[in-house]
């Protein structure tokens, strides 16, 4: 999950040739309106607004768009990270405009749209996406926060709204639920709203196959490219926050993890 929060200028903005839409975080080279670099790995990162990057993406440019938003107000307000009563609240804004980014989301991805969510987003989520909603999923966390108060159930679950553009679907989870079950990393997150990359391996190789393009617009850490990286997928990362753009760079130095 990544924030909406402006980056601190660093430099002055380099040139860029027509039609590129950004300069990669990594290389430094520009980047196509398909999400291309010079990065020999094919996991581009770019240190920016999604908001301005996403409408310059050509149409259908990716296979699939696997990310973590911010959540609503609500959630925002009530919400913690960390595991103890005294936890640190969320530091960047919710999400506002729902329809607006589903559209510019499935406009991008060739197949799925796949976004983190609380529970209480669903009916948004299933709204903005019209005709190209599929269904809700969870993230169970069998390490979750308690309910501090004890005066309600805890919540047991994150959302996964799972979305796909019109035309047949290529599915490689079988049979299975949209039910995956991991664990909260407690020890070493680089973000306050991480997801484990267990996590977001399994739903890779649910939802894509080998050498096809991810794009994750709230990049964060970069759990998402790491994950690509990983699995031999493309992948086009999008962070509007400089600190975590560094994380997530240094995270990609990394030789390829076998998983």
């Amino acid at each position: 999950m990544s924030s909406f929060v402006s980056p601190e200028p660093t430099s002055q903005k380099p040139f860029l040739p027509d039609g590129a839409i950004g300069e990669c975080f990594r290389c430094h080279q520009p980047v196509t309106s398909r999400g291309e670099c010079g990065c020999k790995d094919g996991i581009c990162l770019i240190c920016a607004d999604c908001r301005d990057v996403l409408p310059l993406l050509e149409t259908g440019s990716v296979d699939l768009v696997l990310t973590d938003p911010p959540y609503d107000q609500k959630t925002h307000l009530g919400a913690r990270y960390g595991f103890r009563a005294t936890s640190s609240e969320i530091p960047f804004p919710p999400l506002e405009d729902i329809p607006g980014l589903v559209g510019d989301l499935l406009r991008v991805s060739r197949r799925w749209v796949i976004a983190f969510c609380s529970l209480e987003m669903f009916g948004s989520y299933k709204q903005a996406a019209g005709e190209c909603w599929i269904r809700a999923g969870l993230w169970r966390r069998p390490n979750g926060v308690p309910q501090f108060t004890g005066d309600r159930p805890g919540q047991p679950a994150e959302g996964l709204a799972i979305m796909h553009n019109p035309g047949s679907k290529r599915w490689y989870g079988g049979g299975k639920h949209g039910f995956w079950v991991h664990n909260i990393q407690q020890h070493g997150r680089f973000h306050p709203t991480e997801k484990p990359i267990g996590l977001i391996s399994e739903l890779l190789a649910d939802f894509s196959s080998a050498e096809e393009t991810i794009l994750d617009p709230f990049a964060g850490s970069g759990t998402t490219g790491r994950a690509c990286k990983d699995l031999g997928r493309r992948c086009i990362m999008v962070e509007i926050e400089e600190k975590y753009c560094d994380i997530a760079a240094r995270r990609l130095e990394q030789g390829v993890l076998f998983i």
